[in-house]
């Protein structure tokens, strides 16, 4: 047994990927953040993403690009089934706020 196959013994549950599918979004937004908007504070970044859509569309659809790459492995790689449901499922969540913020 591998060291993948070890660690899909423990992580596959809805529950380990509903954290993941989480926790990733919120590094996407600091990377992001960081990335492009380094110079600015939270509060600024806020008044920035407020002020204009363009802004705003580019910060909310790079924050869900890392659970994408995680499903890439989780689903067709390492085939942890459970642990992909939560992860789909916080990321389909995500995905229908910020339409809803893109709409807005």
């Amino acid at each position: 047994m591998g060291v993948i196959d070890n660690l899909g013994k423990k992580l596959d549950t809805r529950l380990m990927g509903a954290i993941f599918g989480i926790g990733l979004t919120i590094i996407g937004f600091i990377i992001f953040w960081q990335w492009e908007h380094s110079d600015r504070s939270f509060s600024q970044l806020y008044t920035l993403l407020s002020s204009s859509e363009n802004n705003r569309n580019d910060m909310l659809v790079f924050s869900l690009i890392p659970n994408l790459l995680l499903f890439y492995f989780s689903n067709f790689q390492w085939r942890w089934d459970r642990f992909t449901t939560g992860l789909v499922g916080v990321t389909i969540v995500l995905a229908v706020v910020v339409t809803l913020l893109i709409l807005l």
